[in-house]
């Protein structure tokens, strides 16, 4: 026989609101989850359903609200929710600074149209590894990792057990920095290729200065670029799905370390 009285129901729903906030928090942050695509509407459903499921499995030691613990506590929340979501949108961060690497290499830099993804303007090749990216994200379910992860945090992390330590934020700089050793891996071959087409185009150059390398150079860079981008795309593949278990696996190490302990 289920008994819902006042208490019952004002302890449910307490813990309910609190649950929600490190979800609401990770899903504005976390990347495909704030897409602008996704509408409020949707984000709110999303996060109630997820806090619905988890609200029986967890349990919460009941806060007052209104104090200073109260306020301490839900600010927690929100920065453990944005933490999670910030370092998965590391990943397209990584594959944007490649995309514009590569654009710019192969002259295309000035080609540019709206990201979908984040609602402002970014060249066509980052485009392209940005969808690719999200082909990936999608076919490795690692929303599903997103989810299992924030999910399992509150039995790794309790609301309003204790403070987030300073280690967690020193981890997730750290972790920022993986942005641009990961870029430069993936564009690396494409640069790398573009730079010795140049270095041929200039020699060129010099060798019959008549040659008018603004109505050579160019278009012979661009027509390179775009088939070593189709020769490679093995190798950018590889290199965006590595990144991406990097840094799946970076945000276990987080919500691990903050919690102080060792889980598998």
């Amino acid at each position: 026989m289920i008994v819902l009285d006042d208490a019952s129901l004002f302890t449910t729903g307490v813990t309910f609101f609190l649950i929600s906030i490190r979800l609401a928090a990770m899903i504005l942050a976390a990347p495909l989850f704030s897409a602008a695509a996704i509408t409020l509407p949707i984000r709110i459903a999303l996060v109630m359903s997820i806090a619905a499921i988890i609200t029986p499995t967890v349990s919460v030691q009941l806060p007052n609200l209104a104090s200073l613990n109260g306020f301490l506590i839900i600010t927690q929340e929100i920065l453990l929710g944005l933490s999670v979501g910030f370092i998965m949108q590391l990943a397209f961060a990584a594959v944007a600074m490649a995309g514009e690497q590569i654009s710019f290499s192969t002259g295309l830099g000035f080609a540019a149209m709206i990201d979908p993804q984040t609602g402002a303007q970014s060249p066509v090749i980052t485009q392209f590894l940005s969808i690719l990216l999200t082909f990936i994200f999608l076919s490795v379910q690692a929303h599903h990792v997103l989810i299992r992860e924030i999910a399992s945090s509150y039995h790794l992390m309790p609301i309003g057990s204790s403070l987030v330590n300073a280690s967690t934020y020193f981890s997730i700089l750290q972790t920022a920095a993986l942005i641009f050793s990961a870029s430069l891996l993936i564009a690396l071959p494409v640069i790398i290729a573009l730079f010795l087409i140049n270095l041929i185009i200039g020699v060129l150059t010099r060798v019959a200065p008549q040659l008018n390398i603004f109505s050579v150079g160019f278009p012979i860079t661009i027509l390179v670029g775009l088939g070593l981008m189709l020769v490679t795309l093995p190798t950018l593949g590889a290199g965006i799905s590595s990144t991406l278990d990097d840094i799946s696996a970076r945000m276990h190490q987080l919500i691990v370390t903050s919690s102080g302990g060792i889980h598998g």
